[in-house]
C-alpha cells in the first residue's frame, strides 16, 4: 500500500531546556515522489513543483525545532545546547515572543502537523531566539538565514492565500535578512563571530553553497532589499556588497567549492551592482 504521508514524528522525544515540556519533532519523509525539484532562484532558493500525488511540499517548513509550549525555537544542533547565560533571557521572553508572533497568523499550533503558517512562524521565532544565544552559535548569521527562509515561505503563503498581505510580510523579513547577512559578514571578518566554520550555510536545504554563498547573498539581498531612502548610504552598502561578490567571481574558474551556478549568478550580480553604482554616480 502506498504511503501518502509527507511527514512523520520522530521516535525519540525532546525535552525543552526552557520549560521542560516534552515533544517529538515532525520530520519530512523523502523519496516516493514527494518532492519534485525545480529551478534555483537568484537567491539560491530551490523551488519545488507540486506533484499529482502529494501536491505542494515545502521542505523549509520543518528545519527549526519549536517547543509547542513556550515557543523557544532553534535549529536542532543548538536546541538543547544552551549556555547558562542564554537561559534567563530566553525564559523571561516567553510571553514577549508569543505576543510578537501570534497575531500574525491564525491558530498557530506547533503540537500539530505544520502548515506554511507554522513554517514561517518557526523561522521568525528562531530569529527572535538567536538574538540571545552565545556568539559560538554564529547567531547573527542564523538570524539572517532564518529571516531569509521566513521571507521565502511567506511568499509561498501569499501565493496560497492571496489578499492577506503576506507579500508585505515577506518583504519585511527579506529586508531584515539583508541587514543580518551584512552584519554577519562584518562580524565574521572582525573575528567576533565565526561564520566560516558552519556545517551547512545553505541557504536552502539541498545545496550547501558555503561561505561563498554567504558572500553572494550579502550582495543579492543588498541589491534587491537594501534600503533606498538614503542614496549615499545605499551607494556605500552596494560598494561593500560588490567587494564581497568580487571574492566569489575571482578568477572565474568553476571548482567543487565554487560550483558554476554560483559563479554564473555571481557574475550577473556583480554586473547589476556595477550598473546601479554607475547610474548613481552620473
Amino acid at each position: 500500500m502506498a504511503d501518502d504521508r509527507i511527514t512523520y514524528r520522530a521516535r525519540e522525544g525532546i525535552s525543552c531546556p526552557i520549560c521542560k515540556n516534552n515533544f517529538r519533532r515532525e520530520e519530512l519523509l523523502t523519496g516516493g515522489g514527494r518532492m519534485n525539484a525545480g529551478e534555483l532562484t537568484d537567491e539560491l532558493h530551490r523551488i519545488y513543483l507540486p506533484t499529482q500525488k502529494h501536491g505542494h511540499v515545502y521542505p523549509l517548513i520543518y528545519p527549526v525545532s519549536v517547543c509547542p509550549s513556550c515557543w523557544y525555537a532553534a535549529y536542532p544542533r543548538h536546541f538543547s545546547a544552551l549556555k547558562r547565560e542564554d537561559y534567563p533571557q530566553l525564559e523571561s521572553r516567553i510571553e514577549e515572543r508569543k505576543k510578537i508572533v501570534q497575531p500574525l497568523f491564525q491558530d498557530l499550533d506547533f503540537g500539530k502537523n505544520r502548515r506554511l503558517e507554522e513554517g514561517v512562524a518557526s523561522h521568525f521565532l528562531a530569529a527572535l531566539c538567536y538574538e540571545y544565544r552565545s556568539p559560538i552559535t554564529a547567531p547573527t548569521f542564523l538570524r539572517g538565514l532564518s529571516f531569509l527562509r521566513a521571507g521565502w515561505l511567506a511568499m509561498d503563503l501569499d501565493r496560497q492565500k492571496e489578499g492577506r498581505n503576506y507579500d508585505s510580510m515577506a518583504r519585511i523579513f527579506l529586508r531584515k535578512a539583508a541587514f543580518f547577512y551584512n552584519d554577519a559578514l562584518e562580524l565574521g571578518l572582525s573575528g567576533k563571530e565565526d561564520i566560516e566554520d558552519i556545517s551547512h550555510h545553505g541557504p536552502d536545504l539541498d545545496n550547501n553553497f558555503g561561505f561563498d554563498g554567504v558572500l553572494y547573498l550579502v550582495g543579492v539581498l543588498q541589491l534587491k532589499y537594501g534600503q533606498r531612502a538614503d542614496r549615499g548610504s545605499r551607494i556605500s552598502a552596494l560598494k561593500r556588497a560588490r567587494t564581497a561578490v568580487s571574492r566569489i567571481v575571482g578568477m572565474g574558474l568553476s571548482t567543487k567549492a565554487k560550483p558554476s551556478p554560483l559563479l554564473d549568478l555571481g557574475r550577473k550580480l556583480h554586473k547589476s551592482i556595477k550598473l546601479e553604482l554607475e547610474a548613481g554616480e552620473t
